[in-house]
C-alpha cells in the first residue's frame, strides 16, 4: 500500500515547527553561502560539503559546531513546513543527489520509506539499539525492520498543569496527585467539574484529549478500524466537556491559546484577537494543556508571569508526538560523510549535552545523557526534576499501538466529536461518517462487525 505525502494532513504541517523544536524559514544555509531551496547551486553529492534539508533551523547550531570541531562543511536549507514533504518526492522522485540528508517527523518516514529515498543505516544499529529511546529506534526503521532514520530528540507526552491552581483547588501542585486527576477519561471529568467551581477551565479545548486517543489499542489492526470503549470515552469526555463549558474555547495556536498561559482571558475567544472579544465574557484561566515535550517549551516562553508556575504530570496515558529524525538520501555521493553527521548529531553524548543546555529544555534521545540529568531541578516547572519525569514516560510508550493510518483516523475522529459537539450530528451519525471517510481515503479497510453503529 502506498501512503504517500500528499496524504498527510494539514494539521500534522501546522504542528511542524514546535515539534521540530526551532524556529522556521523558508531558505538558508549554516556555515556556509546561502543557496536556492532547490539546491541546484550546491555542492551535494560532490563530496566537498555535506548538504542537508530540513523543517527548523535546530541542524544549524549541529553543522556550526560539527564544522568547528571536524573542520567539514555542512550547509543547511531549512524549508517551510507546507512546501517541505511535497519537495522531497518532487526532488528524490528524480534520483537528486543534491541533498545528502534530509529530516522526517515520524508520521512521514513511512512514505518516504516505502518510496525508496532512505539509505540503510544498519551500521549505526548496534548503537541506536543500545544508546537512544526505544520508541525513537522502532520509528526510524521501516517495515522490514531496516534502520533507516535516526532522531537526536525523543518527544515524550505530559499534561503541563498551573502549580499555583492545583494548590488552591485541589490542595496540592504534586505532581504524582495531579497525575491521578487526570488518569482517565472519568477522573478528567471529576476534575473539570471541580475546577469549573472555582471558576477555571480545565482545557484550552477538548482538542487537548486527542494525545489520548492511542491509550489501548491501535487505531487499525489485521485491516479493520478500531473504535474500542476507550475511544467512546475519549468521543463522550470531549463532548462533555464542551457542552458544559468546562473548556475556555481557545484552541491550540490561537492567540487566546498562547495568551493563556501567562493568565486569565476572557472565554470563547476563539480565534478571534483579544481586543476584539466582548469585554462582558466571564474571564477564565486555563489550567492545563496536553502536549508532547517541546509543548513545555511553549508553554515556558509565553508564560510570563507566570513563569515557573507550571509542572508537568502524567495523563490517562503514554504518547509522543513529532520530533526530528535524520535520514540519508539513497542517491547521494556523500553518504560516508553524511553518517558521520548523522552518528554525530545523535550518538555523540557530548552533542547531546551540549543539545539539552543550548536548546534550553529539549529532550534528547540519548539514554545516558537523560539519566544524567534526572536530577535537574527545572525553575520554568517549579523545580520539578523534568527530565526524569520524561524518562520514565518514555519507557511507558507502546510504539507497538502506531500506525501509518494514525493521522487520518485520528483527523476524522475529531472531526465528529466537533459535530456532535456543536449540534450537527447525533453521535452515531457522526460515528458513520468517520468510518466513511477513512474508509473512503483507505478502501483496504473495513469495519468490524461489532462498531458502535446501527
Amino acid at each position: 500500500m502506498k501512503r504517500w505525502i500528499a496524504a498527510l494532513l494539514s494539521a500534522t504541517m501546522v504542528m511542524s515547527l514546535a515539534a521540530c523544536g526551532g524556529q522556521q524559514s523558508t531558505a538558508g544555509s549554516g556555515g556556509g553561502s546561502s543557496s536556492d531551496a532547490g539546491g541546484s547551486s550546491n555542492a551535494g553529492g560532490s563530496g566537498e560539503k555535506i548538504v542537508v534539508w530540513t523543517l527548523a533551523n535546530d541542524l544549524k547550531q549541529f553543522a556550526d559546531r560539527y564544522m568547528e570541531e571536524t573542520g567539514k562543511e555542512v550547509e543547511v536549507v531549512v524549508f517551510d513546513s507546507a512546501d517541505y514533504s511535497t519537495k522531497i518526492m518532487q526532488t528524490l522522485g528524480a534520483k537528486s543527489t543534491d541533498v545528502d540528508i534530509f529530516v522526517g517527523e515520524p508520521q512521514m518516514l513511512p512514505n518516504f520509506f516505502e518510496a525508496g529515498f532512505c539509505a540503510d543505516l544498519s551500521e549505526l544499529e548496534s548503537e541506536v539499539s543500545t544508546q537512544l529511546v526505544d520508541y525513537t529506534y522502532e520509528a526510524g526503521k521501516d517495515e522490514d525492520g531496516v534502520l533507516r532514520a535516526v532522531s537526536y530528540q525523543a518527544t515524550p507526552g505530559s499534561v503541563i498543569y498551573r502549580c499555583d491552581l492545583a494548590t488552591e483547588v485541589f490542595g496540592t501542585d504534586d505532581p504524582e496527585v495531579i497525575g491521578e486527576k487526570f488518569s482517565s477519561f472519568d477522573a478528567i471529568v471529576d476534575t473539570a467539574e471541580q475546577l469549573h467551581e472555582k471558576g477555571y477551565t480545565i482545557f484550552g479545548d477538548t482538542g487537548a484529549l486527542r494525545w489520548f486517543s492511542n491509550s489501548t489499542s491501535p487505531w487499525v489492526k489485521d485491516g479493520q478500524i478500531i473504535v474500542d470503549q476507550d475511544r467512546l470515552d475519549y468521543f463522550d469526555t470531549a463532548v462533555e466537556l464542551y457542552q458544559k463549558e468546562y473548556v475556555a474555547f481557545a484552541p491550540e495556536w490561537s492567540a487566546a491559546w498562547y495568551a493563556s498561559m501567562a493568565g486569565p482571558l476572557p472565554m470563547n475567544a476563539g480565534w478571534s484577537a483579544l481586543d476584539e472579544v466582548d469585554a462582558s465574557n466571564p474571564e477564565t484561566q486555563v489550567f492545563s494543556y496536553v502536549m508532547p515535550s517541546w509543548g513545555a517549551l511553549i508553554v515556558r516562553d509565553n508564560a510570563e508571569d507566570n513563569t515557573g508556575k507550571f509542572g508537568v504530570c502524567s495523563g490517562v496515558c503514554s504518547f509522543f508526538g513529532g520530533g526530528t529524525f535524520l535520514t540519508v538520501n539513497e542517491y547521494s555521493q556523500n553518504k560516508s560523510d553524511a553518517v558521520d553527521f548523522i552518528r554525530y548529531c545523535t550518538l555523540n553524548d557530548e552533542t547531546a549535552q551540549w543539545w539539552l543546555e543550548a536548546s534550553k529544555g529539549d529532550v534528547v534521545s540519548s539514554l545516558a545523557v537523560l539519566e544524567a540529568n534526572k536530577d535537574y531541578a527545572n525553575p520554568s516547572f517549579n523545580n520539578q526534576h523534568t527530565y526524569e519525569f520524561y524518562a520514565a514516560e518514555l519507557e511507558k510508550i507502546d510504539y507497538s499501538l502506531i500506525t501509518g493510518y494514525d493521522d487520518t483516523c485520528k483527523e476524522a475522529f475529531g472531526a465528529a466529536i466537533v459535530s456532535v459537539q456543536e449540534g450537527k450530528q447525533s453521535k452515531e451519525d457522526a460515528l458513520k461518517e468517520f468510518y466513511t471517510v477513512v474508509t473512503t481515503q483507505y478502501p483496504e479497510l473495513s469495519i468490524p462487525d461489532d462498531a458502535p453503529i446501527n
